[in-house]
């Protein structure tokens, strides 16, 4: 049973790994996994058309590598305006109900704002897409407001600090909410694994079941 590294910057190319690779506007994938997941990234907003960026999204995401929308979000210590933020977030953010694909969220100290957001009216024929926060690291009252919601949180190397907020959420989070990553730093997404199993007290294969039977849920498709 392969490993899922959810969401990362730097894959591996490991045949025991099923990487999504991020990719940001205007940028290529490196070739080192077939899957990736495209997005408007609130840090690389500056300087672009957001009209072409968009038809680059959707050119992106017909591909069949292409799982996710993401990573997108708010982020409040970027350098790029609020409302632009906020435009190419619900670029995605539709982008992702028409395609039904999931939607993969960066957020920095704007959690109440995505979730206004994500809880917009669309069109009636719209389902609204499955919305995983990456790279989480925030205590359990704002797990708490996120899960409550539906979301789902995808944990990544914080998980390995002591004492950090990451391993006290991921101690208690449902087991059919959670994911693990690697985000933009070079290590084994098998480490991930190992510390998330002790910190659950599961075995490592209870835990990689586990987040097969969530990848299949919300990608309608299984790793090997």
């Amino acid at each position: 049973m392969q490993y899922i590294d959810l969401h990362t910057h730097r894959p591996a190319g490991d045949p025991e790994v099923f990487e999504i690779e991020s990719v940001f506007y205007d940028k290529v994938a490196s070739g080192k996994t077939p899957f990736f997941s495209a997005g408007l990234h609130p840090w690389h907003l500056q300087n672009i058309d957001l009209k072409e960026a968009e038809l680059w999204l959707r050119e992106q995401v017909a591909q069949d590598g292409c799982l996710a929308v993401g990573e997108t979000g708010l982020d409040k210590a970027a350098a790029a305006p609020w409302d632009r933020q906020i435009s190419a977030f619900q670029i995605c953010h539709r982008v992702a109900a028409e395609t039904g694909k999931p939607l993969i969220i960066h957020c920095v100290r704007a959690y109440g704002e995505v979730v206004q957001l994500l809880n917009r009216p669309m069109s009636p024929a719209l389902t609204t897409p499955p919305a995983i926060f990456h790279g989480f690291n925030k205590h359990q009252q704002t797990a708490r407001m996120l899960l409550d919601a539906g979301y789902f949180l995808s944990f990544g190397p914080a998980l390995l600090l002591a004492n950090s907020p990451a391993a006290g959420a991921f101690r208690t989070i449902p087991a059919a909410q959670l994911f693990l990553e690697t985000d933009d730093h070079n290590l084994d997404i098998k480490a991930v694994y190992a510390r998330a199993a002790e910190i659950r007290g599961w075995t490592l294969d209870q835990l990689l079941e586990q987040i097969h039977v969530n990848f299949r849920e919300v990608f309608g498709m299984v790793p090997a």
